[in-house]
């Protein structure tokens, strides 16, 4: 069945913002009736295994398919609407971010409705009564899996809700308590057997009451689950932990104190989780669950006691296999203690050209990689070649900067004086160095060569699909600003992804980018450091995996039939204090490019073509190592790298380990 979604048509008129309103319960506690409430309610705990629900079609919060998500705050309902249809989406939440006039605004959570996400139908409301919500769950024979209360003015509450058709595989016996005290809540599940889904609170006439929605606890939705209210976080840290739970909904009160619901996380069905309070905005919140590949499943807005909007959110595992063990690998070093990612950005990408996304771990997120962002620049001075624009055999004229530090050197325009001026290579000759001893100095002889702005190769950019890519400095002075001496990455970092690095190299491969008109293709493959062999790290990979399969006798020789093209790129450079020093050391890696597996069809060799991006960015340290000077100075930048350059050659492990198989 096609996904619809519907609302009243009385209230959809347009709403101005208002940023006053705290979401999910008006503001104003009946502290006599909270009192009387009990402070902690069990639920219900079975004695049998635990396992994550295989399909959204209860709900989307013990499930960890990985499938696209999206999020949207402070919206319309129209835009609702708008991002539904664009997205093929479903809602899986929505939460009142605040009302004007009696019309809301809201915060929303949507899964891509297919594959494990798919529902036979499904339809969203607000501005309904409690008698309407009855009325179109009987109209639609829905269920609900989100009920959220809020206030329109005067005290008249109304609900926004979610509803999924309950026919199909989607057919669950479930039931729903609106406008109740706790104790009710807890009659309900002693006397129906059900489990809690979905929890909230509001307050009306000056009483404290409960939306609820319930799945009967039974069958494949049978879990161990527990339900608590007005619990701290450092309560409900303690009751997760006692129980080892995983929080599937978590609702903030008006007071600072929070309901929660969560499940049993326990056995070989369990599933990483996250969660976390105080997001300033919905963008560090996707960065979070992005950032350690996973997905929300509850997210709460409201206001805080200092005025400032806030969210908290709980995640699930969005995960492949491949995409976890980066993760897992890449996290011993670049998340905290606690899990959280506090150590700047990392990404993995692989992607088989032609084929199957591998391993996505942040990749979409725009970042600093220094010199790995020269393949736009070889890709646009390639592009210009191929029409005709431009020769290869041509003079190319670039500067010197700082004879001490020579192709290493941050290109100073108000040094580029005729004193300084080089015209010893032609332009093959200066792409050339570019790439292979990654030449700082030619890569600005580039964009003078086109202008002397980054205009035109960020037109490359957007034309060939890289949606994450902006450059706008020179590489080689990383945040610099010259024109005021200070650190300046809001105006000076060149950002871009993981993916959009490697879209460069699967697009230049099979020509979808750049042909081999006036031979452009491969001058670019050429210029892009071409390598055959594996190095020793990666060497070391294929033995481990030929041994798991018996397959020792060949691992030499399939190493040295390995080929790959590609760039890296390396920074330290600071981010700012309040006066545009530096405030804190950051370190860059970065590289990107194509690796070529050798396998065997039929006896015959072939290859596997795969394009990469990987990356750590603005990661913080005490001190830069200096990598020309033997010995150490700076053990975590030593340390970091490390990490960063065995995470690079693991991310080609299993597909490794699938090429070994032909043999």
């Amino acid at each position: 069945m096609k996904t619809r979604f519907e609302q009243p048509r009385p209230t959809l008129l347009v709403a101005a913002i208002a940023a006053a309103s705290a979401c999910m319960m008006s503001h104003g506690t009946a502290r006599a009736q909270e009192a009387a409430d009990a402070m902690a309610v069990d639920g219900q705990a079975l004695i049998q295994p635990e396992s994550l629900d295989v399909n959204a079609l209860t709900d989307d919060h013990s499930t960890n398919a990985p499938t696209a998500w999206w999020t949207y705050t402070n919206v319309t309902a129209d835009q609702v609407g708008t991002y539904l249809n664009q997205n093929g989406a479903r809602l899986t939440e929505i939460e009142v971010y605040s009302v004007t006039s009696g019309v809301p605004r809201f915060t929303v959570r949507m899964v891509k409705n297919s594959g494990a996400y798919a529902v036979p139908g499904w339809w969203w409301y607000y501005g309904l009564t409690a008698a309407q919500v009855t009325s179109y769950v009987n109209a639609n024979n829905g269920r609900l899996i989100e009920v959220e209360p809020y206030d329109i003015g005067g005290g008249q509450i109304r609900f926004a809700v979610v509803m999924v058709s309950n026919t199909a595989g989607a057919a669950r016996a479930w039931s729903y308590l609106m406008g109740v005290s706790s104790a009710q809540i807890t009659d309900h599940i002693n006397s129906s057997g059900h489990r809690l889904i979905d929890l909230d609170s509001y307050t009306e006439g000056g009483v404290k009451k409960y939306t609820a929605a319930f799945v009967a606890n039974t069958g494949a939705d049978a879990k161990s689950w527990q339900w608590w209210i007005n619990q701290t976080p450092a309560s409900i840290a303690s009751k997760v932990s006692s129980f080892q739970g995983r929080i599937v909904k978590l609702e903030r009160q008006s007071n600072g104190t929070y309901n929660f619901i969560q499940v049993k996380n326990t056995g070989s069905d369990n599933s990483a989780w996250w969660y976390q309070y105080g997001f300033a905005s919905m963008t560090d919140l996707n960065n979070y669950g992005l950032q350690v590949a996973s997905r929300p499943i509850d997210i709460t807005t409201y206001v805080d006691g200092n005025g400032t909007r806030r969210y908290d959110a709980v995640f699930i595992d969005n995960a492949n296999a491949s995409t976890r063990r980066m993760r897992d690998l890449l996290g011993k070093t670049f998340l905290d203690a606690n899990g959280n990612p506090t150590k700047g950005i990392f990404e993995s990408y692989l992607k088989q050209v032609n084929g199957a996304v591998k391993v996505d771990l942040n990749s979409a997120r725009r970042a600093e990689t220094a010199s790995s962002l020269k393949s736009l620049h070889l890709l646009h001075s390639m592009k210009q070649v191929e029409l005709g624009l431009d020769t290869l055999n041509s003079a190319f004229t670039y500067y010197e900067y700082d004879a001490d530090d020579g192709s290493n050197a941050c290109p100073d325009p108000s040094k580029e004086t005729t004193a300084n001026r080089r015209t010893n290579y032609n332009f093959e000759m200066g792409l050339d160095e570019m790439m292979r001893i990654s030449d700082n100095r030619t890569t600005r002889g580039t964009v003078l060569r086109y202008g002397g702005t980054f205009t035109p190769f960020n037109t490359t950019a957007a034309n060939s699909g890289m949606t994450g890519t902006t450059l706008r400095h020179n590489i080689g002075c990383a945040y610099w600003n010259f024109t005021t001496g200070k650190y300046d990455p809001a105006t000076r970092r060149n950002d871009t992804t993981a993916a959009d690095l490697a879209h460069i190299y699967e697009g230049v491969w099979n020509q979808t980018l750049l042909t081999n008109k006036n031979s452009a293709r491969s001058e670019f493959l050429e210029s892009a450091n071409p390598g055959t062999g594996a190095g020793s790290a990666l060497q070391a990979i294929i033995n481990d995996e030929a041994a798991k399969q018996g397959k020792s006798a060949i691992a030499a020789q399939f190493g040295s039939l390995i080929k790959s093209w590609g760039k890296g790129g390396s920074y330290g450079t600071c981010l700012p204090d309040s006066n545009g020093g530096c405030g804190q050391q950051v370190i860059v890696r970065s590289g990107t490019g194509l690796i070529q597996l050798p396998i065997k069809v039929n006896g015959v060799l072939s290859y596997r073509d795969y394009v990469f991006g990987r990356l750590i960015s603005d990661t913080p340290v005490p001190c830069w190592e200096d990598y020309d000077t033997p010995g150490t100075n700076c053990q975590a930048d030593v340390d970091y790298t490390n990490a960063y350059s065995n995470a690079a050659n693991e991310l080609y492990r299993d597909e490794i380990r699938e090429a070994l198989k032909t043999w």
